[in-house]
């Protein structure tokens, strides 16, 4: 799959869609790293303000509900010859939570926490938190100067 991984990794931001049990879809933007080893992405649940408890969160419950999700980077720019877009169409579950994660969880959610620290210095003072979304990806769709990429 070709696709401008410089883009996925350099972005700061995406939005993720996710769709609850009555078809109706939730859409929110999101801070997101791309590990390139495994070829999955991560979004944390962090410990910003929220409302409500993680868990209660319309993205977690409809994660749960229904793991189908799509995450869109896009840039715009006045300059339309710098437009892209990469979207993700993929299988999504959440890790953490569990007092006790088995192993291979405790290594994706190590991994997640290293990769969201190295790209978003901010998490240098506030905390991660004990959820982290991953995102298989399915299909990508990548579009850049008038062109369709993957």
């Amino acid at each position: 799959m070709i696709y401008p991984k410089t883009i996925i990794n350099t972005a700061r931001l995406a939005r993720l869609a996710t769709v609850d049990l009555e078809c109706k879809p939730h859409l929110v933007p999101v801070v997101y790293v791309y590990d390139n080893d495994r070829d999955f992405y991560f979004i944390p649940i962090d410990e910003k303000t929220k409302r409500s408890r993680p868990e209660n969160l319309k993205r977690v419950k409809n994660i749960k509900e229904n793991p189908n999700v799509a995450l869109l980077i896009d840039e715009y720019n006045e300059d339309w010859t710098r437009l892209y877009f990469i979207m993700i169409q993929g299988r999504a579950s959440i890790i953490g939570g569990k007092k006790k994660l088995d192993q291979n969880e405790m290594s994706l959610f190590k991994k997640a926490h290293n990769l969201l620290r190295n790209k978003y210095p901010q998490y240098q003072k506030i905390g991660i938190g004990k959820y982290v979304i991953l995102i298989i990806p399915r299909k990508v769709i990548a579009w850049k100067n008038n062109k369709v990429i993957g």
